[in-house]
């Protein structure tokens, strides 16, 4: 089955959005074969890394004066491709899961957010997602196209487009739509790049164990010097001593990287989950009765700011 990928360069992550779309299509997909992505984007862009980053065949581009998801639908709708049995997929962002649910909704198919993985049936598609704040895997059978899908960011390693650039089959900029009372305009301001904990190889996750802000700040510093990525346990996020970006569990991200460090983490199921599959896990709490000695690779039973300073003077910033 064809797939037709829907790519947003008007966002500051597009080169990110594209190596994902990538990765699940290589991945965790079964007779599904990517040959246009739509990309909408604004008139700086510069349309040869555009074309670089795309991982498809062929693209058309759709400049946009105003970064608006009513005029992405209207020109996705114009392409006339609700027509065929094609699967639409969607990065797995606000942007994409908002789309892909009024895209399925107006063109009269089937849609879902955040899938893990895709196969082509003889009745339709077959996908699975996680369920249950990631407890449980769910399998849905999609019967009636368009199939509109945004994917799931952790399903997939991403993966950057080696081969030969995107052909452009089709090129234009989109008219301004008629104002109605439902949509806003907006505009993006690029701020400082945030850092994807999904994809670190190397994290430092702290815990209320640090017991104020000032603690959390200097585990912070720590991660800098040790040149981990930061994040955080959920108390820590409800606190306001880090922002929500930093939260890591079942309510946050789910991670895997190479290394993680739990400081003054107790180690509750919810903030686990989100570490398990974690290469390697290093446990540093003052209580030698925490949980989070019990599941980690290395327990240090010690005051964290000890052993966090030791760390940072010695381990090279080179992960």
């Amino acid at each position: 089955m064809k797939a037709i990928l829907v790519l947003n360069a008007c966002a500051n992550d597009y080169r990110i959005q594209s190596q994902f779309l990538a990765g699940f299509l290589q991945q965790r997909t079964k007779g599904v074969e990517a040959d246009t992505a739509v990309v909408f984007h604004t008139q700086e862009a510069d349309r040869a890394e555009l074309l670089s980053s795309v991982p498809a065949k062929e693209a058309i581009l759709i400049c946009l004066t105003k970064a608006r998801t009513e005029t992405m639908l209207n020109q996705l709708e114009k392409l006339g491709f609700e027509q065929t049995d094609r699967v639409y997929l969607f990065a797995g962002n606000c942007f994409g899961s908002e789309l892909a649910v009024r895209m399925g909704q107006r063109c009269g198919g089937t849609f879902l957010t955040g899938v893990d993985t895709v196969q082509c049936t003889k009745e339709g598609i077959t996908v699975t997602k996680s369920v249950y704040s990631g407890h449980m895997e769910a399998e849905f059978a999609l019967k009636r196209a368009p199939y509109c899908l945004s994917v799931s960011r952790s399903s997939a390693e991403p993966v950057m487009q080696k081969g030969p650039t995107a052909e452009i089959l089709e090129e234009w900029t989109a008219r301004e739509d008629t104002e109605n009372d439902f949509s806003e305009d907006y505009t993006l301001i690029p701020g400082n790049e945030e850092k994807n904990l999904e994809t670190a190889p190397f994290l430092l996750a702290a815990g209320s164990g640090a017991k104020n802000k000032e603690g959390i700040e200097a585990m912070a510093q720590a991660a800098e010097k040790m040149g981990a990525e930061f994040g955080v346990s959920r108390p820590v996020a409800m606190s306001a001593w880090a922002p929500m970006s930093c939260l890591i569990g079942v309510s946050g991200a789910m991670i895997k990287p190479e290394i993680c460090i739990a400081a003054g983490v107790s180690g509750a199921p919810a903030f686990y989950a989100g570490i398990e599959k974690s290469g390697f896990i290093v446990s540093v709490n003052s209580d030698p009765r925490a949980p989070i000695h019990r599941k980690s690779d290395i327990a240090i039973v010690d005051d964290w700011h000890t052993v966090l300073k030791h760390l940072s003077d010695q381990f090279p910033k080179s992960l």
